[in-house]
Order: C-alpha cells, then sequence, then structure tokens
C-alpha cells in the first residue's frame, strides 16, 4: 500500500509522469532536427564518396589501404603539376594531345581529392590501431558518429525530469510542514525512507529504459545504425577506443551504463535533499555533480557521477582496458554513504 502511495505521489500528485512525458518529447524532437555529423568535403564529391566508397565497402585490408593511399597520391601528384604542365603547354614543349590528356586527369583529380583524403586519412587511421584487434570496416560511418558525438554529452532531457522528481521526495513535504507529521507515524521513519528511496530508483529505471529505447528508435528512423556489426573502432570518434566490440554492442553498453548511472544520480539527489530541504537548490547541487565533473580530462572522469552518464567518453576510457563494471561500481560504493547519512539523518528526525 505504502508503494502504490508513494509512486502514485512521485508519478500523479506531483506531476512527475506529465514532467518525463514532456521531457521524452522534448528529447525525440530534438533528436530528428539534430543534423547529421556529415565531413563537409563530401558535398564537394559526392559521387565520387558513394562510388569510393562502393568499391571498398567492408573489412579493411592491407590491399585496401593501399589502394585508397595511391588514389590520394595520385591526385596530389596531378594537382600539384598545374603550373608545370601550364608552362610547359605555353613554351610548347608538351603537344597538345598531351597537354588535354592532362586537363581531362587534372579534372578527375579535382573532383576525387576530398573523397580520396577522407578515406586517406581513414587508412591511415585503421593502419595505426592494434593488430590484435578485429579489422575496422569501411562503412558509411556519420549516422553512428552522430550517435556518438550525442553520446559524448549526458542526457539532458532525462536527467532534468529525474532531477526534478528526486530533488521532490522529501523537499516539497519539508517545505509543506508535512515532515513532522510523516515521522510521528508507525512507518514514517526507516519503511518511509525505504520505499521512497526504491521507488525513487524504480522511477529512474524505468525512466532511463524508456529514454533508450526513445532514443534508439528515433536513430533506427533517420537510418543511422546501419552496419551494426561493424567494428566499434569503424567511426572516428571511436578509432583509438582498444574495446573489441561491434558498434551495436558498443551503443548498448553506453545505453547500459548511462541508465544505471542516471539511477545513481537520482539516489544521491534523493538523499540530498533530506538535507537540504530545498527543491531547487537540491536540483542545483545535482546539476553541479553532472556538469563539473564534465570540466576534468583523462581518466578520472569516469569515477564521477557527470563523466558516467556520457557514453562515449565511457567507451573512450574503457578502450585503455579497465573493466566496464569497474567505474560504475566504484561511483556506487562511494555514493552509498550519501544515502547511508541521509537516512541516519531521517531516522533522527532531521
Amino acid at each position: 500500500m505504502l508503494w502504490k502511495a508513494e509512486l502514485k505521489k512521485i508519478l500523479i500528485v506531483r506531476r512527475g509522469l506529465l514532467i518525463l512525458l514532456a521531457c521524452l518529447i522534448l528529447k525525440s524532437v530534438f533528436l530528428f532536427v539534430f543534423p547529421e555529423q556529415k565531413d563537409p568535403r563530401i558535398a564537394l564529391s559526392q559521387h565520387q564518396y558513394d562510388k569510393f566508397l562502393n568499391e571498398i565497402y567492408g573489412e579493411s585490408s592491407d590491399e585496401k589501404n593501399a589502394r585508397i593511399m595511391e588514389e590520394y597520391e595520385w591526385c596530389k601528384s596531378v594537382i600539384d603539376q598545374k603550373d608545370s604542365m601550364a608552362a610547359a603547354y605555353a613554351d610548347g614543349t608538351l603537344l597538345e594531345e598531351d597537354y588535354q590528356s592532362y586537363l581531362a586527369d587534372l579534372e578527375t583529380a579535382y573532383l576525387e581529392e576530398n573523397a580520396a583524403k577522407i578515406f586517406s586519412e581513414k587508412a591511415e587511421q585503421f593502419m595505426e590501431q592494434d593488430p590484435a584487434l578485429p579489422r575496422a570496416h569501411y562503412i558509411y560511418e556519420y549516422g553512428w558518429q552522430t550517435v556518438f558525438t550525442l553520446q559524448q554529452f549526458p542526457d539532458v532531457f532525462l536527467l532534468l525530469g529525474l532531477l526534478l522528481l528526486a530533488a521532490q521526495c522529501f523537499a516539497s513535504e519539508a517545505t509543506a510542514g508535512m515532515l513532522p507529521v510523516l515521522l510521528a507515524a508507525r512507518n514514517g521513519k526507516t519503511r518511509l525512507y525505504c520505499v521512497k528511496f526504491a521507488s525513487v530508483l524504480l522511477v529512474s529505471l524505468f525512466s532511463g529504459i524508456v529514454f533508450a529505447l526513445a532514443e534508439a528508435g528515433v536513430f533506427a528512423a533517420r537510418g543511422w545504425c546501419s552496419d551494426a556489426a561493424a567494428p566499434l573502432h569503424s567511426v572516428s570518434v571511436l578509432t583509438k577506443c582498444a574495446l573489441g566490440i561491434s558498434l551495436l554492442q558498443g551503443y548498448l553498453l553506453s545505453l547500459a551504463v548511462r541508465v544505471f548511472s542516471s539511477m545513481l544520480l537520482a539516489a544521491v539527489v534523493y538523499a540530498l535533499s533530506i538535507w537540504v530541504k530545498n527543491p531547487i537548490q537540491t536540483v542545483f547541487l545535482g546539476m553541479c555533480l553532472v556538469i563539473l565533473p564534465l570540466l576534468m580530462n583523462g581518466s578520472a572522469i569516469l569515477f564521477t557521477h557527470g563523466g558516467l552518464l556520457c557514453g562515449t567518453r565511457t567507451l573512450q576510457l574503457l578502450g585503455k582496458g579497465l573493466p566496464a563494471a569497474v567505474p560504475p561500481l566504484i561511483v556506487a560504493v562511494y555514493s552509498a554513504p550519501v544515502v547511508f547519512f541521509a537516512a541516519r539523518r531521517y531516522r533522527k528526525g532531521l
């Protein structure tokens, strides 16, 4: 009965369901209008890019990499000869047919230069990767590039909804003068605290899953999730990631860590509301927990609430050999005392 009452209070009385739904709609609209992170050079040679990709599509190889580098060097060589060939033709040392043949090659080189340059950069990246990893694939990467670009940052829509819900659990009752009544009730201390805490975690888990499914649905609808079986390090933003998993597995891992981290953050904000007793100040502290770690550099960011919410950064740092379960567990361990001492303070009557 107490469970139902608390869930009803969070989702209905405090309009939590409406808040989450509004955040979900805003997120979906944002994802639908967010532009694909496409290399601007492709616009100058889209046909050549598509043609080149069709020829080398699939798992990279030494032969493909060499061919790409040769193609780019040929383009550069032809373009670099422009002035000398024009001078030779002007002084009569170059025959008309030879010059016309060169001009045809020059036109082709100009058309293919951008595409060849893009693929030569990819080939260089692939050649520098750990040979123990699965071979990276040549794919149309810009859909996944966009996905993991967005994953570099926390899901602000989900976090806003969870912060608003978690911050109100006790703070709103304190400001309304209801806490003395609750503390005097038979189940008003330990049991009520635990039920509220579990309710916040349950709502956070459910919200995280729904937001993740909505995000994946939008990405799939926009055609950004093709070649999901290609190795994770096939896309530029994760070229240096040493995790030997697929793009789909990397994305699912990123989402799972984000959902778990959202639950941890909601739990800490819930506990802080016991100490602060003010919803606005509690939301502000929660935002600080997310934003301040993002100003850090290096692997330390992975052991913070804000860092774990950034899926792509998590994958990049996990690629250095750290087990995926370690950072969330460490964050959970140092978050536990906050929740524990908040419970003690509540049981003592605040």
